[in-house]
């Protein structure tokens, strides 16, 4: 921190030239910076004959997603038909999983069905609210 005390105090004590024509000294500085930068605004090259614009591209993607999403949302507010199931009907095999001649697909079935008459969504609270009116 010395050396830079000492430099900044040099700098200090040195008498600073004087400007006759401060604007003409603004106007070649102006103009020779003007010159020195390319024509382009946006400062492409000239020579890749090629720019590629990732905004537009990303843009695209993300409105398909969203609009995936909501379609996806709208799919799902939409009443699902459940399997239908009699009221007295044992599951499949007789009421126990080992039966013979029952299958997996069969009592995953009688399972979902079950699970289905004990679940409420959005859409029946919704109807019903309507129906007490």
């Amino acid at each position: 921190m010395n050396k830079t005390d000492d430099i900044l105090e040099k700098l200090r004590t040195i008498q600073q030239p004087q400007i006759d024509n401060p604007e003409e000294l603004t106007d070649l500085i102006m103009s020779k910076l003007a010159d020195s930068l390319p024509a382009s605004p946006l400062g492409e090259e000239k020579g890749s004959g090629r720019s590629i614009n990732f905004l537009p591209i990303v843009r695209t993607v993300l409105s398909f997603a969203a609009m995936w999403i909501i379609g996806f949302f709208i799919y799902l507010q939409f009443d699902v038909a459940t399997p239908t199931a009699k009221a007295n009907l044992l599951p499949p095999g007789g009421g126990w999983e080992g039966a013979s001649g029952t299958t997996l697909k069969e009592i995953y079935k009688y399972r979902l069905c079950q699970d289905c008459k004990k679940t409420i969504s959005y859409t029946q609270i919704k109807s019903k609210l309507y129906e007490n009116k």
